[in-house]
């Protein structure tokens, strides 16, 4: 072996063994604060994940939870809230709203919330984004024949978009 090639080795030998040595300190040395992801529950279809002190707005798609002044509007929040707590938390992306939310699905605990909430009769079901809501209108349909939720009480439910015009809300509550 010439002296040439035997040094070339050897110095791709010391590279590799450094390249390892930077990544065990850089696993060694990750700080004490560093914690995993948040959820913090807005309403019953808003959320924010929170890591690192980084806020990411999600909203959930192909529903429209009451807003929190609404009937039922509490009560969403609070549920969702149970969904998420102590569940891995996978969001489906859609896309990014007008408001700079990612919209999407939200998957926790082996369930789709976004599902959930409709089946439960927390929510309405959003026909704006039907292309990514397979399955959601007869989730709905459910629901409101159950009388589940917001449709305990009959079908004339005034919708979180009619609430939100009527009260002048710019159609985000955060």
């Amino acid at each position: 072996m010439s002296s040439a090639r035997f040094f070339t080795n050897k110095l791709q030998h010391l590279f590799l063994v450094l390249m390892i040595n930077i990544v065990c300190l850089a696993i060694a040395i990750q700080p004490a604060w560093s914690a995993a992801m948040r959820v913090q529950v807005f309403d019953g279809d808003n959320i924010t994940l929170v890591e690192r002190g980084i806020k990411t707005k999600v909203h959930l798609a192909c529903i429209d939870a009451p807003e929190l002044l609404q009937d039922e509007g509490q009560h969403a929040r609070k549920v969702l809230q149970n969904i998420l707590d102590d569940e891995e938390i996978y969001i489906k992306v859609f896309k990014k709203d007008k408001f700079g939310r990612y919209t999407g699905e939200v998957l926790a605990g082996g369930q789709n919330a976004n599902k959930v909430m409709l089946s439960l009769g927390l929510a309405h079901y959003d026909r704006l984004q039907e292309k990514d809501c397979q399955d959601y209108e007869a989730i709905a349909i459910k629901a409101q024949s159950d009388q589940l939720g917001i449709w305990a009480n009959g079908l004339d439910v005034t919708t979180p978009s009619q609430f939100r015009r009527d009260n002048k809300l710019l159609g985000v509550g955060y």
